[in-house]
């Protein structure tokens, strides 16, 4: 019985042995249809699965007189797993058919068996697809099915002879299932997956070709082995498209070496080595000459690894970077340009400024003697063109200046506490005589909600004001203009506002209003401008962090307008900011002043400004003149001019700041023609105190040498202090003087009351309560006389005397808003904006009518009358 297994055993294993050699060809025949349709390709692995299972029914093992076994049922069960669905149902379908042919008692058991062999083998590879893998805990599963599976079809056969199959071949039968199962599914298992592995590599390989082929570049590997030898396994086409080598030519050092600039050729070996001692990337840039003579830029690119064996490899790219290199080559050309032309830019608008701005200091400058002068109507009506058509070509020069600086991002501004009503207030004052000139209406309002002080930069906040109110004036020939400032919202920031100038002119067109914020644009050129204030506005504005727009209809009007956030601010605190209360009469004692100017006529307008303030004045002509002029006198300030012969003011500065105390730390004031910041800028780093722009205003030149010569005697004129571009800005007066004051809605704009009760209960407590009413009885009295002169005109120095007169009386009062209005007036008179003076004149005298009710109501009428002329005069006093 043993030797019977034994021989059985062996004839099953050379019937699976065949069935494995087909199955070894048609999984090579497969490998080559992998293009094909997926349902073909199975269906075919289906019928070579059959057609094995034919072959062994047709030589099958004999292990009795009559009775056969054979391995069918263990291909039909591996169809299913390594072909699916199709091919299992193909070759139960094949080999049964075949069995139905072969006939015999056995017929129905043998298609019974293979259609549940390719069953089982259907179900274990759907169950294998669920698990991502066909699996050994498939296959076992499998071969286990397959054994058990075949027993169950002897109840079909002939009882005799299925009981001589149970007794000869139950257990051969049943071996052979299981281990040829689990030697066949294992063998083609092994061959399914080595063969998916070279379809994945093929497809790998496919793929990296492509991608190395569309690389802007050449790929290439290079090894630095044990011996110290560089080779170069690998380089893509591109490499050798990149390199300029023929593609036949075999890469190794020595034939890069030949194409290496002779320049970079010690770099590139160095580099190679630092790289290969650290495993640091290597990044480098050089030049290869190819064989017609071209220099060509090279990048190469490639990370350095250490192998087991140590040599050291490098994966990388090159890339043929000659064109960015000069494009690099011309945007450092261009920026060197750029900044040329900005440094020519810049000295040239310097220069400009200052031969524009020297006839014009004279042109205005004697204008304004002139106008002092006692001429006749028709040559006072002549100086005063003279005067405006200066004024007139000053703002376009600052225009230019300011646009310039802008561009330049030179411009800095401020952030100062400002009280946004009085600057409303001020804007609508200096056009509503314009206005009304014209036959319209202008009216200004403050949303009540908005607070009364914010923060940041008034002055340029009132140039974008007054140009979109100018420019609504301009155009508008019938109807009004409307001011108005709202809050949207509170933002951390602050107050989201949003200023807005409404008009009933002549309208923009929809296709022209987006040109109206650029530079030099203009709708209308015969109205006059430069085509800047626009531009100017809305650069200013979005320094401030805000936007500018404009809604317009043609033939209805415009309104333009301007959204920011000012931070919320308290008012200036007593003391240290200017407020009113500290503005005391100050009495301007004569000094003894140093003028170094080299023309003759800025010396002679400067000289006369000077003697009729009671200054004594000397003079030189250049700087060497100036050194030496203070080591022989004793001065109290030098005015000291720039731009002159021999030696210029910068350098006559540091001399006369080397030389050892006092003469060394006397104030010296710079007078110059440029107002660019670069020049102010040096003035302050050559020692110079402060800066004085021409054409000189003769309050700000004025106010200046007081400024200089207060801090030098108090001993606060270090180096650093800042250097002042001319007078300090028109901060608004009102309600500065110490605790909040309540705000009553007044027409057309919302102000503070014109009386700071608080302001005067101090006063009383300092200087007692009849002192006070006398002070307020001597004020009230001389108040008509100084608003009758005001309201008469004349000369801007007279008016500017009569307003800086009760600019100290009054904030001393507590009369808020005139001393607020009274200040602004005389801003406006020393900046030499005429047509805003006009405009503010009117303020102050409503502003004096209401402190003066208010100041007689709140003085009992038995205190009013307590103190003698010579002190009213002390106290009205121009300064």
């Amino acid at each position: 019985m043993t030797m019977v297994s034994s021989e059985l055993l062996l004839g099953l294993a050379q019937n699976i042995g065949l069935f494995a050699v087909v199955a070894v060809v048609f999984l090579q025949i497969r490998s080559r249809a992998a293009g094909w349709p997926a349902p073909l390709a199975n269906v075919l692995l289906g019928l070579m699965f059959g057609g094995v299972a034919v072959l062994g029914m047709a030589d099958p093992v004999r292990v009795a007189p009559g009775l056969f076994i054979d391995a069918r049922n263990v291909i039909v069960g591996l169809a299913g797993p390594f072909g699916g669905p199709l091919a299992g149902g193909a070759a139960a379908a094949v080999s049964g058919a075949f069995r139905v042919w072969m006939g015999g008692p056995g017929a129905v058991a043998g298609v019974t068996s293979l259609a549940g062999a390719g069953l089982i083998g259907v179900l274990v590879a759907a169950a294998a697809r669920r698990s991502g893998r066909f699996g050994n805990a498939h296959l076992t599963a499998l071969a286990l099915l397959v054994t058990v599976m075949a027993p169950f079809s002897f109840l079909l056969l002939p009882p005799d002879m299925a009981r001589r199959l149970m007794d000869t071949a139950l257990v051969p039968l049943s071996l052979g299932n299981l281990f040829g199962t689990l030697a066949l599914g294992t063998f083609l298992r092994k061959e399914q997956e080595r063969l998916d592995l070279q379809i994945a590599l093929t497809e790998s390989q496919r793929r990296f070709t492509a991608t190395v082929a569309n690389l802007p570049g050449g790929v290439y590997q290079r090894v630095l082995g044990a011996d110290g030898r560089l080779r170069f396994p690998y380089c893509s086409p591109g490499f050798f498209q990149v390199m300029g080598l023929p593609p036949t030519e075999r890469v190794t050092m020595e034939a890069l070496s030949r194409i290496l600039h002779p320049d970079d050729r010690p770099r590139v070996y160095a580099s190679i080595h630092a790289s290969a001692e650290t495993l640091a990337p290597w990044n480098l840039e050089y030049r290869i000459v190819r064989s017609d003579g071209e220099i060509r830029w090279i990048s190469a690119s490639s990370r350095a690894v250490r192998r087991d064996n140590g040599d050291i490899v490098w994966d990388g790219i090159v890339t043929d970077v000659t064109e960015a290199k000069r494009n690099e080559q011309a945007l450092i050309q261009a920026r060197l340009d750029a900044e040329a032309a900005s440094r020519a830019k810049a000295e040239f608008l310097a220069t400009m400024s200052h031969e524009m701005r020297t006839p014009l200091n004279g042109i205005l400058g004697f204008a304004s003697l002139l106008l002092d002068e006692d001429l006749t109507p028709r040559q006072n009506h002549h100086a005063r063109l003279v005067r405006d058509a200066g004024r007139s070509l000053l703002t376009v020069i600052e225009d230019v200046l300011d646009f310039s600086r802008i561009e330049a991002g030179r411009l800095v501004l401020n952030d100062t506490p400002f009280a946004i009503r009085d600057l409303i207030a001020n804007c609508a004052a200096v056009l509503r005589l314009e206005a009304e000139a014209k036959g319209l209406t202008l009216h200004a309002a403050v949303a009540p909600d908005v607070p009364d002080w914010l923060s940041g930069d008034p002055d340029r906040l009132r140039q974008v004001v007054l140009n979109l109110l100018a420019n609504a004036v301009k155009f508008t020939e019938h109807g009004g203009i409307g001011l108005t400032i709202v809050k949207n919202a509170d933002t951390p920031a602050g107050p989201h506002l949003t200023i807005s100038v409404t008009d009933t002119g002549i309208g923009i067109p929809p296709d022209r209003q987006g040109q109206l914020f650029q530079r030099f644009s203009q709708i209308d050129r015969s109205r006059g401008g430069t085509g800047l204030g626009l531009a100017i506005s809305r650069r200013l504005v979005e320094m401030m962090g805000g936007t500018v727009g404009v809604q317009s209809q043609a033939g209805v009007g415009s309104t333009f307008w301007l959204s920011l956030v000012l931070p919320e601010s308290a008012p200036p605190v007593r003391g240290r900011a200017p407020c009113a209360a500290d503005l005391l009469i100050r009495l301007r004692r004569p000094l003894r002043i140093l003028l170094a100017e080299d023309l003759a006529m800025n010396r002679e307008l400067t000289v006369a400004m000077l003697l009729g303030a009671g200054h004594r004045v000397d003079t030189v002509v250049n700087g060497r003149q100036a050194v030496e002029a203070v080591q022989r006198g004793v001065y109290d300030l030098v005015l000291m001019d720039v731009h002159m012969p021999e030696m210029d003011g910068h350098a006559a500065t540091r001399a006369i700041r080397a030389l050892p105390p006092p003469v060394g730390a006397i104030p010296i004031l710079a007078m110059s023609a440029s107002a660019l910041p670069d020049e102010v800028r040096r003035c302050h780093d050559a020692g110079m105190n402060g800066h004085i722009a021409k054409p000189v205003d003769r309050a700000v030149m004025l106010d200046a040498i007081d400024h200089a010569v207060g801090d030098h005697a108090a001993g606060d004129h270090a180096a650093g202090d800042p250097v002042r571009h001319g007078p300090a800005p028109a901060v608004p007066m009102a309600a500065m003087g110490g605790s909040a004051v309540s705000r009553t809605v007044a027409e057309p704009i919302p102000l503070r009351q014109p009386l700071d009760p608080a302001m005067l209960r101090q006063l009383a407590d300092e200087v007692g309560e009849d002192a006070c009413a006398g002070l307020a009885a001597v004020f009230l009295d001389e108040l008509p006389r100084r608003t009758s002169h005001l309201r008469a005109g004349g000369s801007s120095t007279g008016v500017a005397a009569e307003a800086q007169a009760l600019i100290a009386p009054s904030a001393r009062l507590g009369l808020v808003r005139l001393a607020s209005a009274c200040r602004a007036l005389c801003a406006a008179l020393r900046a030499g904006r005429r047509d805003e003076a006009a405009g503010l004149v009117a303020s102050v005298l409503d502003a004096a009518e209401e402190g003066a009710w208010a100041l007689r109501e709140a003085l009992p009428a038995d205190r009013a009358e307590a103190l003698s002329k010579s002190l009213a005069k002390d106290i009205v006093r121009t300064p």
